[in-house]
């Protein structure tokens, strides 16, 4: 019954704060050049929303979250705020900004990566100023690659929860997940009907959040570090591979493109269907659908190290492979165009 209250209150919590953004016009879409544009104005509520329902949970529903985290998530909310309204705010200034927050949260937390299995990290992980720098730079690659992977309905959104749902199936957290979930389940929806859009706001937060359960749920259990990598792999092949991909066809790394696979795939599921909304949400679904199998298996063989390796590898080569694929078949087309 607790969780059908909640349930309903974060529906009319979702629904107060999209007529207050409306209304007040505040951060209604802005057309960005790597995102997917519609005629409608649409609201990019995530922040907004997650962290209001993480204090409601907390002060009404017995949420076992930390204040002082909240308030971690909250300074990352402003910077995915800024950054929302301010679209051409210069990338080395908001990496700036994004790492000197990170290794605050990361100090004053005292959150650690233990150990890796890679035994050349590993050598030098009991370092406390290494150890600082390199989960620095974990959660770095994690926060951009999922800013990079969210521009289609459900993709990012749909990732979070499928890791979500499957820990919480096999193991307990600090706090009860399932009130992250069922406030994420909502947002989904939605986001797959073109309601929503997480936003920057959203995004920072969110990968706050996701990062900090992983690393936490990994060194309370003392699991496979490696099932780090294979949760991880898509937002962060998705940085590498946007990275080298612009270097080498010579376009500046900070300059936002549509060559990404989730646009991809909404460019070849539209010329398929001639409808926007449908191809949008299609194209996260399909990736969902994917990173569910590659995430299940991952959890179901957490211990064997060869089959994790294999999904890696096997998760990148399909990856190439439905890339340059969608790319040959709309190389006729204006992909950086709506």
């Amino acid at each position: 019954m607790k969780l059908f209250v909640f349930f309903i209150i974060n529906i009319l919590l979702i629904t107060c704060i999209h007529h207050v953004q409306h209304k007040f016009k505040i951060l209604l879409d802005i057309k960005q050049t790597h995102k997917i544009n519609f005629k409608k104005k649409i609201v990019l509520s995530g922040g907004f929303y997650i962290l209001l329902s993480l204090i409601i949970s907390k002060y009404f529903f017995n949420f076992q979250i930390n204040e002082d985290f909240i308030l971690v998530l909250f300074c990352f909310f402003l910077l995915g705020f800024f950054s929302d309204i301010k679209p051409k705010l210069s990338p080395k200034i908001r990496l700036s900004i994004q790492i000197s927050l990170i290794i605050m949260y990361l100090y004053f937390f005292e959150i650690q990566i233990y150990k890796t299995n890679i035994f050349f990290i590993d050598y030098f992980i009991h370092s406390f100023i290494f150890n600082l720098f390199f989960t620095t730079f974990c959660v770095v690659v994690f926060l951009n690659g999922s800013n990079f992977i969210d521009g289609v309905n459900t993709n990012l959104i749909g990732y979070y929860l499928i890791i979500l749902l499957i820990i919480s199936i096999y193991y307990s957290f600090e706090f009860e997940l399932i009130y992250v979930i069922i406030s994420l389940f909502i947002f989904l929806l939605f986001n797959l009907f073109g309601k929503c859009f997480l936003g920057d706001n959203g995004v920072y937060v969110l990968s706050i959040l996701i990062s900090f359960i992983i690393i936490k749920l990994i060194n309370l259990n003392s699991l496979n570090p490696i099932i780090a990598i294979n949760l991880l792999w898509y937002p962060a092949f998705e940085n590498l591979f946007t990275i080298l991909r612009r270097s080498i066809v010579g376009v500046t790394v900070d300059i936002a493109d549509k060559k990404h696979l989730h646009t991809l795939l909404y460019k070849f599921y539209k010329r398929k269907f001639k409808k926007d909304l449908f191809s949008n949400s299609l194209s996260g679904i399909t990736l969902n659908i994917y990173n569910f199998i590659s995430i299940f298996i991952s959890f179901k063989y957490m211990n064997n190290m060869q089959i994790l390796a294999s999904v890696i590898i096997l998760n990148i080569i399909i990856y190439l492979i439905v890339y340059f694929k969608l790319l040959k078949i709309l190389s006729n087309e204006e992909i950086f165009k709506k």
